[in-house]
């Protein structure tokens, strides 16, 4: 199938609508008259809450026997997905669309639940230069009576079972057979001619990608790579009930488009160069109008669009609102990880996801991974967990390695059992150290009198937690025998271990009780 990218400003396209469809209609929305009409939520496109990030728009056409087809866009981020490896440099994720559909009265009138399914060989999916590489369309569609609707949809993670909701109001408008009459506005990025009509996307003839959020970027130069960034803005919409030319005024064959764009923050209108005498296809007809957006300064806009019949002199007008924005420009380029550097990070990743500091499943991808795609998912990574990501600074990725690199080169390494436990508590506010003698072998006990994550409730009564380590093999190499602490070594009996004679620990107690009265209670 040849696909040809529709490139030319102020471009249009006008074919019969396909008898397929149905002839689908709509009339007029609320007109946009002033800055304050933008907090109509009925105008603007609806982004979602939740642990999942999507946008939800809409846009109407004529259906068959009196009632509305609506389709509804949605635009996701693959990235907040949890991806499987379903085999190898090919990973998928399962989500779950659910839209329930209230009328004017608050009754549910429609349902639609459908599952889809994300393939991707790349399952790092933010660039190096910050921006998400890649969004996921979807699209739905329903028939309506006419009349005002609240589409609440949620979208569920099947994997990670995160989810995320938004209600988005809606107009279904009431369309006739016998007034001029013009469909919802749908704001594209791509257009592609599509004969087969054999895509979700596809009608009368055009493969139409929807942006559901209305924002377009205007950008001063392509970014590298394979992302691709348009400097475009398509507009499709249909029209209806154009009168048969007459056939002996040459004007009745033709039709008007006159089209604005007006400055929410300025006020000033710009003009668009008018389409006239446009020939009738027959009743009705598409239309695409493609505009430049490089030309367009940032700013929230209304496009108001008029049709004009020439037969007789009848108009209809539809305003729709967009934004274009200015990206920031990209930070400067990340050198790749060199060998050593993406060791440190295997390292990192192991003892995080063995101390239920990260999945597993992310050491495990990440072990797979060439060196630029380990950059990109460390940047990633660390990203995700920045506790402050308003500022400058990671500080959890700052605490981390400081951590990382104290363990590695003082405790015997991050996954000793003292450097485990020190990446995930910190320093101790007090250590007591006992060196080796004839009867034992030397151990620490580090406290925390503050409390510990996990586990802090031990701290309220005035009692310390603790973590006991022993050089059980008299080697250097210091074990976790003992701890307060939920999750972890519990042995009351941990002197015993330390013994070179474990008969000798009865004397030991005795040495203790006559010079201190008795043990401490709480005390390891």
């Amino acid at each position: 199938m040849t696909r040809v990218i529709l490139t030319l400003c102020g471009l249009l396209l006008l074919n019969a609508v396909s008898p397929a469809r149905g002839a689908y209609e709509k009339s007029d929305t609320t007109a946009v008259s002033d800055n304050t009409a933008i907090a109509d939520p009925i105008l603007l496109p609806a982004n979602s809450t939740g642990d999942l990030d999507f946008a939800v728009d809409t846009a109407g056409f004529k259906g068959a026997d009196g009632k509305t087809y609506v389709e509804m866009y949605l635009l996701l981020r693959p990235s907040q997905f949890t991806l499987e490896e379903i085999k190898k440099q090919l990973y998928r994720g399962n989500f779950e669309i659910e839209v329930v559909i209230y009328d004017g009265n608050d009754t549910e009138v429609h349902r639609i639940k459908e599952e889809r399914r994300y393939e991707t060989d790349q399952p790092v999916l933010v660039s190096r230069l910050g921006h998400e590489e890649r969004v996921s369309m979807d699209m739905l569609a329903m028939v309506l009576n006419p009349g005002t609707y609240r589409a609440d949809v949620t979208i569920t993670d099947k994997n990670s079972k995160k989810e995320g909701a938004v209600s988005k109001p809606f107009v279904a408008d009431l369309y006739d057979d016998d007034s001029l009459m013009v469909s919802d506005l749908q704001f594209s990025s791509q257009v592609y001619q599509d004969s087969t009509q054999s895509q979700r996307f596809s009608k009368n003839g055009l493969l139409v990608l929807p942006n559901p959020t209305r924002i377009f970027e205007k950008w001063g130069e392509q970014p590298s790579g394979d992302t691709f960034k348009p400097k475009t803005m398509y507009i499709y919409f249909e029209i209806y009930n154009l009168v048969e030319a007459a056939t002996d005024v040459e004007a009745s064959a033709t039709y008007d488009v006159t089209y604005s764009v007006t400055s929410h923050t300025s006020s000033m209108t710009y003009p668009m160069p008018p389409q006239k005498n446009q020939a009738k296809p027959g009743r009705s007809g598409v239309k695409l109008i493609a505009l430049d957006i490089t030309s367009f300064p940032q700013d929230v806009y209304t496009l108001e669009l008029s049709v004009k019949d020439n037969a007789t002199g009848e108009a209809v007008t539809r305003e729709c609102i967009f934004e274009v924005m200015q990206p920031p420009p990209p930070p400067p380029p990340v050198t790749v990880l060199s060998d050593d550097m993406a060791e440190r990070g295997e390292k990192m990743l192991r003892v995080m996801a063995t101390n239920g500091m990260a999945p597993n499943r992310d050491y495990d991808l990440y072990k797979r991974l060439n060196l630029e795609a380990k950059t990109e998912f460390l940047i990633n990574f660390w990203k995700e967990r920045d506790p402050t990501p308003t500022t400058p600074e990671n500080e959890f990725m700052i605490v981390f390695n400081e951590r990382f690199s104290f363990a590695e080169y003082q405790l015997g390494g991050a996954q000793s059992d003292r450097g485990r436990v020190f990446l995930r508590f910190g320093y101790p506010e007090e250590i007591e150290r006992r060196d080796s003698d004839n009867n034992s072998k030397s151990y620490q006990i580090w406290y925390y009198t503050t409390g510990v994550q996990g586990d802090a409730g031990r701290a309220d009564g005035g009692g310390r937690q603790y973590f006991v380590f022993g050089d059980r093999k008299a080697v250097g190499r210091y074990e976790l025998l003992h701890s307060s602490v939920t999750g972890y070594a519990n042995n009351p009996s941990w002197r015993r271990l330390l013994l070179f004679d474990p008969n000798q620990l009865d004397m030991m107690y005795e040495e203790i009780e006559s010079s201190t009265g008795s043990l401490k209670e709480g005390e390891p």
